[in-house]
């Protein structure tokens, strides 16, 4: 039986030919990791985004047309990428290293040293031993300089103002917020990584799944205690244990949601020139286990998590909007006209 020093990990390839895959291949080939190439440039990034290997190699020309857009996706994918070129100038090297490319190595590489450089991005953890730069890192949209991912941040702005404001205007009070932060991660982290933030307690979750061009879900969220007060103010009172009183939250909090989050969906929609469906928003009560649990993901996705907190200053009660898209907008966003 084979003894690993470490994980065995996925490697992506994407030579400039079947030739050049093979050869890499034929370099590379080790017991610790599984290879696996293209030369098409959407299905490399494909493969990028439902396998998520633990490091892409490829040959510059595949991406140039295009280089920083996918480089910032693989960067937001936390895929470490090497570029290989032999015809870059210095200058260009130091750019794409500030794009975030964990190296860039001449075709006619050291064979040793395409195997140190891929050891390296492939097992991080040697990095941290070092010197701690090779932990991961949450990812701002907002910091990137690619328009498409500037651009979805916008909408992402866009959509939380409107909706945000339609919320403020329904119940009469001021709202504040923070501009959505941004993470992408696997299906089963994000579960656990908005759990560990909101908590075991009860939360109150109006929730809108669409699909279509783009699928995901748009949520409203705040505890139990939080939709008690705010309806008890809109109420004028009540008894928070009465069914009555019950009934009341839900038709209250499902009419807020559906205002705030159906204009979240409506700016995607009308500024993306996407084609959703979706029904009314659902009120839910429940821990935050047991709605995430119930949210339908793909496993092999990469989930693009946005969060915003807000406060509605006269009730003194705090909240986010979250949305959830598949990875794949990214992709899409790269490659539509």
């Amino acid at each position: 039986m084979n003894n690993y020093s470490h994980p065995i990990a996925l490697i992506l390839i994407a030579g400039n030919s079947a030739a050049e895959n093979q050869q890499l291949h034929e370099t590379l080939k080790s017991d610790e990791y599984v290879l696996a190439a293209s030369t098409d440039l959407y299905n490399f990034l494909d493969l990028a985004e439902c396998h998520h290997p633990k490091a892409v190699l490829v040959d510059f020309k595949i991406i140039e047309h295009n280089y920083l857009g996918i480089l910032q996706f693989l960067q937001f994918l936390q895929i470490p990428a090497i570029v290989l070129s032999d015809e870059l100038q210095n200058n260009m090297i130091q750019y794409l290293s500030l794009a975030g490319v964990f190296a860039t190595l001449k075709k006619t590489h050291n064979e040793l040293e395409l195997r140190r450089t891929l050891a390296m991005a492939a097992y991080p953890d040697r990095l941290d031993a070092g010197n701690g730069s090779g932990k991961n890192r949450s990812l701002d949209l907002a910091s990137m300089k690619s328009g498409k991912q500037t651009k979805l941040q916008d909408v992402v702005n866009k959509a939380i103002g409107m909706a945000v404001s339609q919320m403020s205007e329904m119940i009469a009070c001021e709202i504040e917020y923070d501009l959505p932060s941004s993470q992408a991660l696997s299906p089963i982290l994000l579960q656990k990584t908005l759990v560990k933030t909101l908590g075991e307690d009860l939360v109150a979750v109006a929730q809108l799944d669409f699909s279509g061009n783009l699928s995901g879900s748009a949520q409203m969220l705040f505890s139990r205690q939080a939709a008690d007060t705010i309806v008890l103010a809109l109420n004028g009172g009540g008894d928070v244990e009465s069914e009555e009183f019950k009934q009341d939250k839900a038709d209250i909090m499902g009419e807020i949601g559906n205002l705030a989050i159906s204009g979240i969906v409506g700016t995607f929609s009308n500024t993306l020139k996407y084609n959703l469906g979706y029904v009314v928003p659902h009120y839910v009560e429940g821990s935050a286990q047991e709605i995430f649990s119930n949210m339908n993901f793909s496993v092999r996705s990469t989930i693009v998590l946005f969060m915003s907190h807000f406060k509605i200053v006269d009730f003194h009660v705090e909240g986010d909007f979250i949305l959830f898209f598949q990875a794949r907008l990214l992709l899409d966003l790269l490659f539509r006209v």
